[in-house]
């Protein structure tokens, strides 16, 4: 079974939707599609997106104002959706959607900038330690994982057009963060991109400003990664940079799957 997954940050959900960019990579005929930064509560968003046609729709809960709000559109329903750790103090702020569809867990995720007023750079690094220890757990219970969205890090140099030419603690590649990246491939975690795109001038979000798209004055923070489980499937892994309507673009997934019914089975893995 060929899965083609979407992660998109959209950068308000509506905004994306009323100028006709957002229905568009439904052409692309995804299994799914995760999405960050809706940006408001599911009753305001347009009934077209809340009930999308051959699609079951999920989307976090967030406060009117919010900068954050993740969804998914997914033909197979999932066994289960819940949104966060399990821990209170993080996860009311609808940054993390989990879905569990059998032989596989999917982790939707808008991570925090890290920035003021929407934050700040301690809380970024606890909200990733927070992830960390809750993937560590799906591990140890033998789960296939994959793991997609706006991570607010370039992980590496080659994931900025012009990386400074010595080490700094600017927020978004700093050695802590990256680090939490490290860490997260320590675990068995594969940025999908990677396995068959190498080298700069490969990037997923730019500034409005100063044409910095057409310039490709960009850094790459939207990833798919997938434990060592889902590794043998994955099939391609690409930037979807043409597509317009946010200051992200897409990225897509897409694995080989070897049974039909991966998404009602109850095995734990996928031997």
């Amino acid at each position: 079974m060929m899965l083609t997954l979407l992660s998109w940050n959209v950068n308000g959900l509506r905004g994306c939707y009323d100028r006709k960019y957002f229905l568009p990579v439904f052409r692309h005929n995804p299994e799914i599609v995760c999405i960050q930064e809706t940006k408001a509560p599911e009753e305001k968003l347009p009934e077209k997106v809340r009930n999308l046609y051959g699609y079951h729709t999920f989307f976090s809960a967030v406060s009117a104002g919010s900068t954050a709000g993740v969804g998914l559109f997914t033909r197979h329903k999932p066994r289960s959706v819940h949104y966060g750790f399990g821990n209170p103090l993080l996860d009311n702020k609808g940054r993390v959607l989990v879905a569990d569809y059998g032989s596989l867990i999917l982790l939707n995720m808008s991570f925090p900038l890290g920035i003021k007023p929407m934050g700040n750079f301690d809380n970024k690094l606890k909200f990733y330690d927070a992830f960390l220890l809750y993937v560590r757990s799906l591990c140890e219970q033998g789960r296939p994982v994959i793991i997609c969205g706006d991570f607010n890090v370039a992980h590496t140099d080659q994931d900025l057009y012009n990386p400074p030419k010595k080490q700094v603690r600017q927020i978004g590649i700093s050695p802590e963060e990256r680090s939490r990246l490290d860490q997260l491939i320590s675990l068995g975690f594969t940025d999908t991109f990677r396995i068959f795109h190498q080298g700069a001038g490969n990037y997923t979000r730019w500034p409005f400003q100063n044409d910095a798209r057409q310039r490709n004055f960009g850094w790459r923070i939207d990833y798919c990664f997938v434990s060592n489980a889902l590794r043998p499937y994955v099939s391609d892994a690409a930037i979807m940079k043409e597509v317009k309507g946010s200051d992200h673009c897409p990225v897509m997934l897409e694995l080989n799957l070897p049974e039909a019914k991966i998404f009602l089975s109850g095995a734990k893995t996928l031997s």
